[in-house]
C-alpha cells in the first residue's frame, strides 16, 4: 500500500505520535500505554522451541562465504545479530542496542531487504530453542474481547512497523517505533510481530494452498534462538507495483500481472 493511501485510525495513536517526536520523548499522554497494559486481550503468538525464523542478508562483493559447516552463505557469527557496536538506529532498536530482525518465511526475509537484480543474498535459518511470546501486531489472532479503539491501535502500530521509510525521514519515523518496541520489552514480551508491506501479493493470492500469513519478527531476548544454516540465493525477477500521479490526461499503463514465477516464489524457495 502506498503511504500516500493509507489513514491512520487510532487518535489516540496520533496524539501519541505527535507529542513524542515534537514535544517530549517521555510522553505524558500514556493512553496509548494504558491499552498495551490490557494483557488479557493483548494478541500473542507464541513460537515454541524448534520453530524456524530466517534472517536475510545481503553478500557484498568481498565476503568470505562457505566457511563454516551447515553454512553455505554467511556464517554462523554473521547470520546472527550485528555487534552493538556497529548496530544503528532501526524500527524497532535504538543505536547500539541490537535486536534480530527476521521473518517466518525466507520469502518475507528476503523481500525486507530490498535486493537489486543480480544480487546474492544469505538466508539464514535460525532455530527458537526456549518459547518465544511476541505480541502480535499482524491482527492475525485477535480476541473477540479486544475493542474498536485497541483493534485500531494494533492496525496502525502494523503500518508503522512495516512501512517503507524516506531515507531523510528514518531517525523522526523510528522514535514511536522505538519506543512502542521498548515499552513492550519492558511489559516481558521476547519481541514482536507485524505485516510486511512489501509483499502486497500476498492478497492477490487466494488459492487456500497457500499460506498467506507471514510476518516479521524483532527479538529482544534472541539469545532465545541460535543459527543452525545459512544459504545462499541470487535474485534473478523482481515485482514492481506502480501507479501514474501526475495531471497528464495521457495514461501510461504499467502494470504487470502475478504470474506463476512470483505463486512459485511465495509459495517456497
Amino acid at each position: 500500500m502506498n503511504n500516500d493511501e493509507y489513514k491512520m485510525k487510532s487518535r489516540l495513536l496520533q496524539t501519541f505520535i505527535k507529542e513524542i517526536k515534537y514535544n517530549n520523548r517521555n510522553p505524558n499522554d500514556n493512553k496509548v500505554l494504558k491499552i498495551l497494559n490490557e494483557f488479557h486481550t493483548n494478541p500473542e503468538r507464541n513460537l515454541l522451541p524448534g520453530y524456524k525464523l530466517y534472517r536475510c542478508r545481503i553478500v557484498n562483493k568481498n565476503s568470505k562465504l562457505g566457511s563454516e559447516k551447515n553454512f553455505w552463505g554467511y556464517n554462523s557469527k554473521n547470520s546472527f545479530v550485528p555487534p552493538f557496536e556497529k548496530t544503528s538506529d532501526m524500527r524497532a532498536n535504538y543505536k547500539y542496542i541490537p535486536y534480530l530482525y527476521c521473518a517466518n518465511h525466507p520469502y518475507t526475509s528476503i523481500v525486507e531487504v530490498r535486493p537489486r537484480l543480480g544480487s546474492r543474498v544469505s538466508i539464514a535459518t535460525l532455530q527458537v530453542k526456549e518459547e518465544i511470546t511476541l505480541l502480535d501486531f499482524t491482527l492475525h489472532n485477535m480476541s473477540r474481547k479486544m475493542s474498536e479503539a485497541k483493534i485500531n491501535l494494533f492496525s496502525d502500530l502494523s503500518y508503522l512497523f512495516s512501512k517503507p521509510i524516506e531515507f531523510e525521514d528514518v531517525t523522526l519515523d523510528y522514535i514511536p517505533t522505538q519506543y512502542i518496541a521498548e515499552y513492550a520489552k519492558n511489559l516481558g514480551y521476547d519481541g514482536i510481530a507485524f505485516e510486511s508491506s512489501l509483499t502486497p501479493e500476498l492478497s492477490e493470492i487466494k488459492d487456500s494452498y497457500i499460506d498467506t500469513d507471514r510476518y516479521n519478527v524483532v527479538v529482544f531476548n534472541y539469545e532465545k534462538c541460535v543459527p543452525v544454516r545459512s544459504n545462499l540465493f541470487e535474485v534473478f525477477g523482481q515485482y514492481t507495483e506502480c501507479r501514474q500521479i501526475d495531471d497528464d490526461k495521457e495514461k501510461i499503463y504499467v502494470d504487470m500481472p502475478i504470474n506463476e514465477m512470483l505463486e512459485k516464489a511465495i509459495n517456497g524457495i
